[in-house]
């Protein structure tokens, strides 16, 4: 009897904390962003909320109840609490507007997942329309004349879009930019120079990562194209198997790092046949402004540092150097 006493004061107890107490949690002063598919549970991590996830789970449960996120921008004009956020900024969206980030270097299955993960597309459908450009957008955008897909036309930055937006509404947003930005900003001689600095940035982005080293790899790049050597660039091994960035790993790049594709620059004399990613703007600035050095090879140690060599002999020197092999 005893402890059936305890047990029901400590659930009234409870009860009374998470009905009166628990909702008066701080949750503080910011502007953040509700995405398509995001859920209760994730918005202790989105806001930086210090709440119990158990407590928080049950508030929401039976408390809360049937409570249905919007997507789209919010803000906290100040510090607040957990009952004024249900009862009041989450039932008011700023904007119905939501925000993306494509990074430097993904390509078009990169962007795909994320789109999907975020809840802003169906699996598939970016790569669906990227891969099959219709007559529409070829009219729309000359640049694309060459174009077979539009992978390296996706330009790399934060865009706001609906969350209402599909693949194609996005695909065009981005096309806009890389008009706006680059095809407009930069002296194309014609559009076969522009699809072949295209490919070339789309390669060194996955190269090279210090905007200071990108003009200096980039004249080694097409240098060796120049002077029918092999480009010799890892990074265009994966392109082939339709792999992202996390997948697109060394262990996988050593075990296919000869396999005969057309993407394959360690034995093909050709550049890819089109670009292996979506290059920023700073790197096909770097492309088209390559520097001439006396180098033909470079390798990165495992901090991440850059080392040249003229000649095999150097390469194979710093590869014992800084490699150990």
């Amino acid at each position: 009897m005893k402890f059936l006493s305890f047990l029901i004061f400590f659930t009234l107890l409870g009860a009374g904390y998470i009905a009166y107490v628990f909702p008066q949690t701080s949750v503080v002063k910011q502007d953040f962003i509700i995405n398509r598919g995001d859920t209760l549970a994730s918005l202790p991590k989105k806001l930086s909320i210090e709440a119990n996830p158990i407590f928080f789970k049950i508030y929401t449960r039976f408390v809360v109840k049937k409570f249905t996120l919007q997507a789209g921008t919010y803000s906290i004009g100040k510090d607040t609490t957990l009952e004024l956020l249900f009862s009041q900024i989450l039932k008011n969206p700023i904007s119905k507007d939501i925000t993306i980030t494509l990074l430097p270097g993904w390509n078009i299955w990169d962007i795909d997942v994320y789109l999907t993960k975020n809840g802003i597309i169906q699996a598939g459908d970016f790569t669906t329309s990227a891969e099959n450009i219709s007559p529409e957008i070829k009219k729309t955008f000359p640049f694309l004349r060459k174009a077979t897909t539009l992978e390296g036309f996706l330009v790399p930055d934060t865009y706001r879009i609906s969350p209402e937006a599909g693949a194609n509404n996005i695909i065009e947003m981005l096309l806009g930019a890389f008009n706006n930005r680059i095809y407009k900003e930069f002296n194309f001689a014609s559009n076969t120079s522009l699809y072949e600095t295209i490919i070339f940035a789309s390669i060194l982005e996955k190269e090279e990562k210090n905007s200071v080293n990108k003009p200096i790899v980039a004249g080694i790049l097409q240098k060796r194209y120049r002077e029918k050597w092999f480009i010799g660039a890892d990074a265009t091994v994966c392109y082939a198997y339709r792999l992202t960035m996390t997948d697109c790993t060394p262990a996988f790049i050593g075990e296919h790092i000869y396999d005969k594709t057309a993407y394959n620059t360690r034995n093909s004399l050709d550049l890819p046949p089109t670009p292996i990613s979506n290059p920023s703007i700073d790197t096909i600035s770097a492309t088209i402004n390559s520097e001439s050095s006396p180098y033909y090879y470079y390798l990165h140690d495992n901090s991440g540092n850059i080392h040249y060599g003229k000649t095999l002999e150097d390469h194979n020197r710093n590869r014992v150097l800084f490699l150990g092999k």
